[in-house]
């Protein structure tokens, strides 16, 4: 009897599989390309198409509050040109940029590890399961981190905004602990998946090394 330690992937679904992970990879660089804007020009990082004005695209700082804060912010006179003089200041663009790393640098380590993970699998070399296995591990963990780093981002974005517009030092916050909870429960899920897939794996090579 013969187990094999690895599978055969046609070119053609090797292909689809790699054309893939360039997905991810082009969406890992979109989320490294945003830390740059965010000290250039953060209030480019939300806008909108303004076709009333020959569908020119439009800033919109304020769509980077969460809603309860944009309600708060959006009462106060001149609110939108006040957030981006705040923006234009070099000590709040530091905050941004710190906000803005805790929020894409794991979204940039997980789409870029599934990307590894994919590319990995279509390879036509032997230990392909264990190089994409380990990326896909890797993948899972920043899910977790992801899934709590990104409300904390948030929190803390609005709280910078609420400081620069409204002067005001506390604000009450709605944190949606279902939302958070079934995000953290679908990345940990992945997870044991993925590990309980890893074991499997190598009891197959243990077992082709008995055999």
């Amino acid at each position: 009897m013969i187990v094999p330690d690895s599978y055969f992937m046609s070119r053609n679904r090797a292909r689809a599989v790699r054309a893939f992970a360039v997905m991810c990879f082009l969406l890992a660089g979109f989320g490294v390309g945003t830390l740059p804007m965010t000290m250039v020009s953060p209030k480019w990082l939300s806008f909108y198409i303004d076709c009333e004005d020959g569908c020119r695209p439009k800033p919109a700082p304020l769509d980077q509050l969460s809603p309860e804060v944009r309600h708060i912010v959006a009462s106060v006179p001149r609110a939108q040109e006040r957030m981006v003089a705040a923006m234009a200041e070099p000590h709040w663009r530091w905050r941004l940029f710190g906000i803005k790393m805790l929020d894409a640098l794991p979204f940039v380590f997980l789409f870029f590890s599934v990307g590894m993970a994919l590319w990995r699998f279509s390879d036509r070399q032997e230990h392909r399961d264990w190089n994409g296995i380990a990326w896909l591990q890797r993948a899972a963990g920043a899910g977790v981190v992801l899934a709590l780093s990104a409300p904390l981002a948030q929190i803390l974005c609005d709280a910078v905004f609420l400081a620069a517009v409204t002067d005001t030092g506390a604000f009450s916050y709605t944190i949606e602990l279902t939302e958070v909870a079934n995000h953290l429960l679908f990345a940990g899920a992945a997870w044991a998946a993925i590990w309980a897939l890893a074991a499997g794996l190598r009891a197959r090579g243990d077992l082709a090394e008995i055999v």
